[in-house]
């Protein structure tokens, strides 16, 4: 996990869990710490994004208590 600051505000930049560890909600300890230590500079909010389709992620920010504001689909030709 990577707790971040962009131009704009504190951000959770990156999680990562192995793969053999996944589907036990490691995820949400996980991200439950990012955002305890960006919360300790008392930012007016605290952004983070994953892929549309990545569902479990989606679900984990959920839990965690944040709230989607926008969605972003890129699209590329090979």
């Amino acid at each position: 996990m990577i707790a971040a600051r962009n131009q704009y505000r504190p951000i959770i930049a990156y999680i990562g869990v192995l793969a053999e560890h996944r589907g036990q909600r490691y995820i949400d300890e996980i991200l439950a710490e990012g955002t305890r230590v960006l919360a300790t500079t008392e930012p007016e909010r605290i952004r983070a994004s994953t892929d549309v389709g990545n569902t479990p992620m989606a679900a984990a920010f959920a839990r965690a208590g944040y709230t989607v504001f926008e969605r972003e689909i890129v699209m590329t030709w090979g």
